[in-house]
């Protein structure tokens, strides 16, 4: 079955189709949900609410531009959602602004930049994807996180100033990341 035959079937609820279509794409949004959580069992639930207002919402998608970024888009606003569920992001980006940063999760030598992410703190991480994997602006960030621009910039530099404070203590990471 192809791309667009899955779409009409998943539009008629075949709950083979969005099996399918589940496991066609189950992978690549982990991989996006993993982003934006550190704990698995979040980042879980989200691909999980996220595939099912995909399959709530597939007769809004008209057919025009691609049925994979407009799953992407629901996804991580799904992921969104859950991070302002938390509502400790508010607080990580307020604290984490003024503090110094400790590192408490040990670095692998072998590790990626997911896992580089991750030892960062929740705000600044967030701030971090959404700018520079996701490309949202300041202003988007800012009102997703409802938090200000100025906050959402300096959430983005503190983020680089941490990510080149790892890399400088941990050069092999530098390497496995070219």
């Amino acid at each position: 079955m192809d791309l667009q035959q899955l779409i009409k079937a998943c539009k008629k609820n075949d709950s083979k189709a969005q099996r399918l279509l589940y496991e066609k794409y189950d992978s690549r949004f982990f991989a996006v949900c993993k982003r934006y959580f550190v704990n698995i069992h979040e980042a879980e639930d989200a691909l999980v609410k996220g595939f099912l207002k995909i399959f709530q919402n597939i007769n809004s998608y008209s057919g025009d531009g691609n049925f994979e970024g407009w799953m992407h888009r629901i996804i991580v606003n799904e992921c969104l959602m859950e991070v302002r569920k938390k509502k400790t992001i508010l607080m990580s980006i307020e604290d984490h602004s003024s503090h110094v940063f400790q590192q408490d999760t040990p670095v692998e030598e072998d590790g990626g930049l997911m896992q580089l992410l991750n030892v960062l703190p929740e705000g600044c991480r967030i701030v971090f994807i959404l700018h520079v994997i996701e490309g949202f602006k300041h202003k988007e960030i800012a009102e997703q996180l409802n938090i200000s621009e100025g906050t959402s910039k300096s959430q983005l530099n503190l983020a680089k100033s941490k990510l080149k404070e790892l890399l400088e203590k941990y050069p092999n990471l530098k390497a496995n990341l070219l």
